[in-house]
């Protein structure tokens, strides 16, 4: 029995088994193992017997013919499964999520671009936040690689409108329900070349950081999915003997602090039975 990581355990499983069946094509081609189970996420792989000699791939494909692989080793097919299934699992975020906590103090400008990135990544459908999890895990499977965390702090600057300093002042405004509101807007005077009576200047960031924010996201989705999926497989193995990872979850800090999870839809968790008196 063989002792790996999830990690190495995945990269086996991806690379080597998983695309058996798939002829030249590997992942890519429907017959493979690994589709199969994404298709059918119960995990009944036909029989590779079932499929015939050649892969139909439209006309003018001649080279993609039938390469006899064998099928998958059973640990492969039990982490396929385990992947295909975090497909009725979703990201949850702490309210609290900070992911520049490394960065120096901001006056509240780096919590506003955290905030504003989940909001970006909130907006995606349940669906695409689940197929994001299922590529992070295979496709760093593939590569042998994590995804990136970095996150150099970014500089701030005084905003400007058209190479001039930009002002900014709040003005109550009241709608036609008689709902009153303040609205942020332009607080210079062109006319008289100055800035209006309580007007202020605001920062912005040199450099967008909603990029690294999210690769930040994302490094924190794949190491819960890891985490989730060495739970969920460690017990099925029959050729490999899994090491649970100590990989931090806040590399980029000293202390590794809680982060998001992957937790299943709740449209897709089971019905709890409930007991009926006679």
């Amino acid at each position: 029995m063989k002792t790996v990581t999830i990690e190495e355990l995945l990269t086996w499983a991806f690379v080597n088994e998983l695309p058996k069946g798939g002829g030249v094509d590997g992942l890519d081609n429907a017959n493979s193992a690994w589709r199969m189970l994404e298709a059918s996420s119960w995990g009944k792989i036909t029989s590779f017997a079932e499929l015939g000699a050649i892969i139909d791939r439209g006309r003018g494909d001649t080279e993609n013919y039938w390469i006899e692989q064998g099928e998958p080793h059973d640990d492969a097919v039990a982490v396929g499964r385990a992947v295909a299934g975090l497909s009725r699992c979703d990201v949850a975020i702490p309210a609290n999520w900070y992911a520049l906590a490394d960065w120096p103090d901001t006056e509240g400008m780096a919590e506003a671009a955290v905030k504003k990135a989940v909001e970006r990544y909130m907006v995606r459908t349940p669906q695409r936040r689940a197929a994001g999890i299922i590529s992070l895990v295979v496709g760093t499977a593939i590569l042998g690689r994590e995804p990136d965390f970095a996150a150099e702090p970014s500089k701030t600057r005084m905003m400007e409108r058209s190479g001039k300093p930009a002002w900014f002042v709040m003005k109550r405004l009241t709608d036609i329900h008689n709902q009153t509101y303040d609205l942020e807007v332009h607080g210079y005077d062109e006319r008289k070349q100055r800035p209006v009576k309580g007007a202020y200047r605001k920062y912005e960031f040199s450099t967008d950081p909603t990029g690294d924010i999210l690769g930040r996201l994302d490094y924190q989705i794949w190491v819960a999915a890891l985490r989730r999926l060495e739970v969920e497989i460690a017990m099925q193995l029959t050729g490999h003997r899994l090491v649970y990872s100590d990989r931090s979850m806040t590399p980029w800090l000293e202390a590794d602090r809680p982060g998001v999870a992957i937790v299943q839809r709740a449209a897709d968790r089971p019905a709890k039975k409930t007991a009926v008196a006679c």
